[in-house]
């Protein structure tokens, strides 16, 4: 291997590092504080950057902020393959449940549902942020459809919905944990209303 192609790969490390030092600082910035207290400055001091190197890879606080949540998401959330869209769905709230019953997840529940009721630039973000963490779980509905397990026409985006909403309701209103028995209720109340043709791309209400 060449000088050259050497260093290209010490540089590609190095920038790796400190792009994960900074969403890991943004992140931390975030539970540690709320989204109130948060700033590039106190980002860029935590990961042990220059706030200039910051800019240059996200334009504005909330463009950082979007990333680093999605990294959390990914691997705090991972999208299961159980072989079966009901055990499928349980392990997915089960995810969700260990990941939201926590601090560092009430802080980020808390920041992406109520993000958009403080300006349009966060409303976008959290808007962005919901539709990857939709993409990312669409799979669990596809390869359903494709076993058979639930019409064709059914919405994943509308089934997905439907699945997590009473899970960041008892989280919002009650704040008590996200348990089995809610989890379960939620799998079986979507799958009967998805497997009824109620969730599907086509339904008029």
């Amino acid at each position: 291997m060449n000088r050259q192609a050497t260093q290209g790969v010490r540089t590609g490390g190095r920038s790796a590092r400190v792009r994960d030092a900074i969403l890991t600082a943004a992140f931390d910035e975030l539970v540690d504080g709320g989204y109130a207290t948060l700033s590039v400055d106190a980002i860029a001091r935590r990961a042990g950057v220059n706030k200039t190197t910051v800019y240059r890879r996200w334009p504005t606080l909330d463009d950082l902020l979007l990333e680093a949540l999605t990294s959390w998401s990914v691997e705090a959330v991972p999208v299961p393959d159980t072989g079966s869209i009901d055990t499928d769905l349980y392990a997915l709230g089960s995810e969700l449940a260990d990941a939201l019953n926590t601090g560092a997840g009430r802080q980020v529940a808390a920041y992406v549902l109520t993000a958009g009721l403080k300006s349009p630039a966060l409303s976008e973000a959290t808007r962005r942020y919901f539709e990857h963490q939709a993409v990312r779980a669409t799979p669990v509905v596809t390869r359903a459809i494709a076993r058979g397990e639930l019409p064709e026409t059914c919405d994943a985006d509308q089934l997905l919905t439907t699945f997590r909403a009473p899970l960041f309701y008892r989280m919002v209103t009650t704040g008590d944990p996200i348990d089995s028995p809610l989890i379960e209720l939620a799998v079986r109340v979507t799958l009967t209303a998805a497997r009824a043709g109620l969730l599907s791309a086509d339904h008029d209400g």
